[in-house]
This record gives structure tokens, sequence and C-alpha cells, in this order.
């Protein structure tokens, strides 16, 4: 791989993949203010959807804070190794452990954006087939 394309790649663990669901979170975030009681109380689907959120949101900071990181060290080790030779032609073979921290902590933050929407739709269930009150 190119040193010019492992800092795409560094460039991308800090901007696009989240964008979407980033949206989708704040989405949830909003539809969830509107189950708020006047003492600003939710209901526990509700709670728990918007503690799920703050995990997705930590975890969403933690992904690329820890990707930057641990590209930016091999990247500078590697131009460090090529010293003169270096060119943005440079051919470096990238290890497939450099990715392994990244993908866990998007795996973890896409489960707490999927628990959050679960306890969404929970509360949009229950809410939805419980007897009516006359």
């Amino acid at each position: 791989m190119k040193i010019d394309d492992l800092w795409k790649t560094y460039q991308y663990y800090t901007r696009d993949l989240t964008e979407h669901s980033r949206k989708l979170a704040f989405a949830v975030a909003v539809i969830c203010w509107f189950f708020k009681s006047p003492e600003i109380t939710f209901p526990p689907a509700i709670f728990w959807s918007l503690v799920f959120l703050v995990g997705f949101f930590f975890f969403d900071v933690s992904h690329y804070l820890c990707g930057a990181i641990i590209y930016r060290i091999f990247i500078h080790r590697r131009e460090a190794e090529l010293g003169n030779d270096l060119n943005e032609n440079s051919n470096v073979p990238v290890p497939r452990w450099l990715d392994r921290t990244g993908f866990v902590f998007f795996c973890i933050k896409a489960a707490f954006l999927l628990a959050s929407f679960v306890m969404l739709i929970t509360e949009f269930y229950f809410r939805l087939t419980a007897p009516q009150k006359a």
C-alpha cells in the first residue's frame, strides 16, 4: 500500500463513516424527547434508549480517536523506516491488526445504536398495543 493511500485511510477514520449513524442517533434523541413528562422524566424504554445513545456517542468518538492514533503512529513509524527512500509511491505492507481496534469500536457503537432503536420500538409497540382507556 502506498503512503498516500495510508493517509487517505487515516482521513477516513476522521470523517465519513459515522455521518449517517450520527444523524440517526440525533433523530432518535429528538423522538425520545417527545416522550418526556412535564417533570422531565421518561418511560423506562425511552430512558434506556437515551442511555444507549450516550453509549453510541462515546464509542463513536472512541472509534475515530483510536483509529486516528493507531494509524498516525503506524504511518510515522513507516515513514521513519523509509527515511530518504520515502515518496508518494512507496509501498508499505499493512498488517491486519491495524484495523482491529477500529472495527471493534465500530461494532460496539453500531450495537448501541441498534439497542437504542430497539428500546424506542419497544415503547411504540407497547403504546400501540395497550388497551384503550374508556
